[in-house]
């Protein structure tokens, strides 16, 4: 016999012995120790442990997923007025500047006024989106060298700034000087919010005239009001006269009932005559006719 036939020989031994020594220890029979020893003379003490394991477990109750709190969440709930306003989202923005000066989390913070924006009315406030991409700090995230540019340097901030920059695209909003400066001061002139910046600047500017007939961003609420202006980008006479006819209203009527007189607008030329009515444009009594 070798010696490594030897060595081989030693180690199974030894692991048979410490099979059957952690069995018998377990409670299990010597003689079934020693039937089952011999089959590869490494037996587990696990399997001989209790007869539980062999039944199955019943499955664990299935558990919620933990909401976990949304970063900086109290500051946009500690309006002094109470009041989602301008002033509220500029008070929690200030804040956040105050007592965080070295502006950590600034990104989520970023992210998460950005989705509150609508809810104060400030969506649509150009000096509300110079003012959060003003919480970048500054000169941080420029990238120093080629080998930064190529591999887009600082990759998270980046998005968030490209993420303020959609939304004001979203909005109509035409980024202005102040938005550049701010722009090069924290990504410097190579960056993708700086090349975001470019796109929005050349191509708002060959389609802010692209409608011969502009809708106003806030349309008016008075019904009448909104058939005049329906009724004049339907006509394509240019001098044709929009006409109102209002019935006076009755004496039964109450004003909760009936809030608008009942009326025609019509629309038309000395040529051409009256335009039809448009769908809106009559009152709650008038709804269907023609103007002769």
């Amino acid at each position: 016999m070798s010696w490594v036939q030897a060595i081989l020989l030693t180690r199974g031994l030894s692991r048979g012995w410490g099979g059957i020594c952690g069995a018998t220890l377990t409670g299990t029979p010597f003689s079934q120790v020693l039937l089952a020893a011999p089959r590869g003379l490494h037996c587990s003490a696990a399997t001989h442990s209790s007869d539980s394991s062999l039944v199955p477990r019943p499955p664990e109750p299935m558990r919620g997923p933990i909401k976990a709190p949304v970063p900086h969440e109290e500051l946009f709930g500690q309006a002094s007025s109470g009041e989602r306003d301008k002033a509220s989202f500029l008070q929690a923005v200030q804040k956040f500047g105050q007592h965080n000066v070295r502006k950590r989390g600034h990104v989520d913070f970023i992210y998460l006024a950005l989705s509150k924006m609508r809810q104060y009315g400030v969506e649509r406030d150009l000096a509300v989106y110079n003012l959060l991409l003003d919480i970048f700090p500054k000169e941080v995230f420029r990238p120093r060298g080629i080998i930064q540019r190529i591999f887009v340097h600082y990759p998270r901030q980046q998005e968030c700034g490209i993420a303020v920059l959609e939304q004001m695209e979203k909005h109509g909003l035409m980024p202005n000087k102040e938005t550049e400066f701010l722009l090069i001061q924290i990504f410097g002139h190579k960056s993708y919010p700086m090349l975001k910046f470019l796109r929005m600047k050349l191509w708002f500017s060959r389609f802010k005239n692209i409608n011969p007939f502009p809708v106003p961003r806030d349309l008016p609420q008075d019904p009448v009001d909104l058939a005049k202006l329906g009724l004049r980008h339907m006509e394509p006479d240019l001098s044709a006269r929009v006409t109102i006819y209002q019935m006076p209203l009755s004496k039964d009527a109450t004003e909760a009932a009936e809030p608008t007189q009942p009326h025609i607008v019509g629309s038309g030329g000395d040529s051409r005559g009256v335009e039809p009515l448009l769908p809106h444009a009559a009152g709650p009594r008038l709804r269907e006719g023609w103007l002769g």
